[in-house]
């Protein structure tokens, strides 16, 4: 009786082990022999140099891997990438925001990454869910980006309180908005307004979306404020000191604290709407992408660029010089001001839609907010307008 009990607990065991060898594990990243990939970026200034030197740095303890990188406007990437992955070439990484990577993803222009890869586990979940579009993992985040307000500290002592105070300061200080889609998507759920349904169709031309954008329109033709659709203008104004505020992203802070001073750069989440509720930007991550054309060579050492760029050393040093919110959930952020002003923004702003019907609403809704400053149309024309073009393409 004994052997037996001894044969069956030895068998358990054995088997125990069998399974545990087989259990799925998270893989390294492996790469094999000399191979050449491209990256294509969109970044600018201190964000292109910040870029280029982890690039070589990259290549410095990696010999066997050459990147070749190409700088292309941020207005051409998306048409460029998507024109040239679908005649089966481009490059092997193209890096940008999840609306764009999810239109990539649905028109079969990007290869699927796999989900075990080890370095992974390293970046904040919630952003590493951002990237992937119908259950499948196509991005993977480098950092987090949302709005929020930026002051300079030499022409105001304090921070306002509300919007009321934030224009009846700009009145005398000044102010710069970018009059585009994204930066001005926060203004309709302060007032309770919905962009998409469920089902992703567009339903911001409602009573709600009205008046929020009647306030834009307010606060666009307010004394001091300075709306235009030019971002790189309006990031000029608050570089040379012209204006006191400016609502943009932490990709534009490095560029501040260079022009500025990093003692005179202050960030603080936009203030609430007497009456209503705070403004909502959208909170999203930046991605990179694999191109679907990409060799299994150059697929591996693509995601060993991407270890190494989401490794806690290289996102703590765009942390410091470009105020990067980090993917990598490990690098402490605490004693950075500038991140710490859009991490108190974070609570209140909305997650980026990671959808491709987001590609068609751009136009339609940068032409709305210029109808509207423009007085053209009323916001309800403007809306109603935009509605009906992104709804038609999206065949909603």
């Amino acid at each position: 009786m004994k052997k037996k009990v001894l044969f069956l607990l030895s068998l358990i065991i054995i088997l125990a082990m069998v399974l545990t060898a087989c259990a799925p594990k998270a893989q390294p990243v492996q790469t094999t022999g000399p191979v050449t990939i491209s990256i294509w970026h969109g970044y600018i200034e201190t964000e292109e140099q910040l870029f280029s030197k982890a690039v070589n740095d990259f290549m410095a303890a990696n010999p066997d891997i050459k990147v070749e990188l190409l700088a292309v406007p941020f207005d051409q990437l998306q048409n460029k990438f998507q024109t040239e992955a679908a005649a089966g070439t481009g490059p092997t990484i193209t890096m940008g925001p999840q609306d764009r990577m999810a239109g990539y993803a649905a028109a079969g222009l990007l290869a699927e990454i796999p989900s075990d890869t080890a370095f992974l586990s390293s970046l904040v979940p919630a952003s590493v869910e951002g990237g992937k579009v119908g259950g499948k993992l196509v991005g993977i985040p480098v950092n987090n980006k949302v709005v929020a307000l930026f002051y300079n500290k030499t022409k105001v002592t304090e921070e306002p309180k509300d919007f009321d105070s934030l224009l009846a300061m700009a009145k005398d200080n000044g102010m710069a908005v970018t009059a585009d889609w994204f930066h001005n998507y926060m203004w309709g759920p302060a007032f309770g307004a919905k962009f998409f349904d469920d089902s992703y169709k567009m339903v911001l031309d409602s009573a709600e979306g009205a008046e929020a954008y009647a306030y834009f329109d307010t606060v666009c033709k307010s004394e001091g404020v300075t709306c235009d659709g030019n971002d790189g203008d309006m990031d000029i104004l608050f570089r040379q000191g012209q204006v006191a505020f400016r609502i943009q992203g932490p990709w534009s802070s490095g560029d501040y604290i260079k022009d500025l001073g990093a003692d005179n750069v202050g960030v603080m989440a936009v203030p609430a709407i007497p009456g209503k509720a705070s403004p909502r930007p959208w909170n999203q991550s930046e991605m990179g992408s694999i191109n679907v054309n990409a060799t299994p060579e150059q697929m591996a050492a693509a995601l060993k660029f991407f270890e190494y760029f989401t490794s806690a050393d290289v996102q703590k040093s765009f942390l410091n010089e470009a105020n990067w919110i980090p993917a990598n959930a490990s690098v402490d952020t605490s004693s950075n001001p500038v991140v710490g002003g859009f991490l108190k923004q974070v609570p209140s702003s909305d997650p980026f839609p990671v959808a491709s019907e987001l590609g068609a609403t751009w136009d339609p809704m940068g032409n709305a907010m210029t109808q509207i400053l423009e007085g053209v149309k009323t916001p309800a024309e403007a809306l109603a307008e935009a509605a009906s073009l992104i709804n038609t393409a999206n065949n909603k």
